[in-house]
């Protein structure tokens, strides 16, 4: 299936969903449609990914914006010339650190080709993420959704979706990534829509505890 590119597109997906699913139909009613959240690809999108990892939003924000700054050209030359002290003022953490430099250095050094998984495969984008050190399956299947807009993706991972799931489906225990995976199979092809409106139910309920 081709990209979600608009809103559109991300509500004929939704509607879709709510019409088999009565519970997504539910939080489709209660919270309205999803933020598409289209975010940039290449070395930006994965560096802001990165960064994002095991933090709050709002740690991930006050770092990224002081990442930002120091790199303004947002290119891997530029990041591979910035000491680790830099890097450390701005709170990347030391294996972040590592992570975003050997990012760096797979496009620099060897050849990797962020422009070209735009026309790759889902899993052939996929493989190749997760072969870099500090890239796992939530990283690469986040970078798939947010950043490449591809319509089935679903990072079973995700500690906010597996409460969501928990919440909008009356469970008394969380599902695991295995098992969350396993439930979303039901969703095909549209899982990264489902996955949107499990991440806007969760924050809209949280809200408004």
């Amino acid at each position: 299936m081709q990209a979600y590119k608009s809103k559109a597109d991300l509500q004929s997906a939704v509607e879709w969903l709510a019409a088999r699913d009565d519970r997504l139909a539910h939080a489709y009613d209660k919270h309205g449609l999803p933020p598409l959240r289209k975010r940039a690809d290449g070395f930006d999108g994965l560096c802001r990914l990165l960064i994002s990892q095991q933090v709050s939003t709002a740690a991930a924000s006050a770092i990224q914006a002081r990442f930002d700054a120091l790199l303004p050209d947002k290119s891997p030359a530029q990041l591979l010339a910035v000491p680790d002290e830099a890097l450390a003022a701005c709170g990347v953490s030391r294996p972040k650190q590592r992570y975003l430099r050997g990012l760096a250095r797979a496009i620099v050094e060897d050849g990797l080709n962020l422009a070209a998984l735009r026309r790759a495969e889902d899993d052939n984008v996929f493989d190749t993420l997760v072969a870099l050190t500090g890239i796992g399956p939530w990283t690469a299947d986040c970078y798939l959704l947010f950043c490449l807009g591809r319509p089935d993706r679903f990072p079973a991972g995700d500690l906010a979706l597996q409460q969501a799931y928990k919440m909008l489906y009356r469970r008394n225990t969380r599902p695991d990534a295995a098992e969350l995976a396993a439930l979303a199979q039901v969703w095909q092809p549209h899982r990264a829509a489902a996955a949107r409106l499990l991440w806007t139910y969760y924050n809209g309920e949280l809200g408004s505890q």
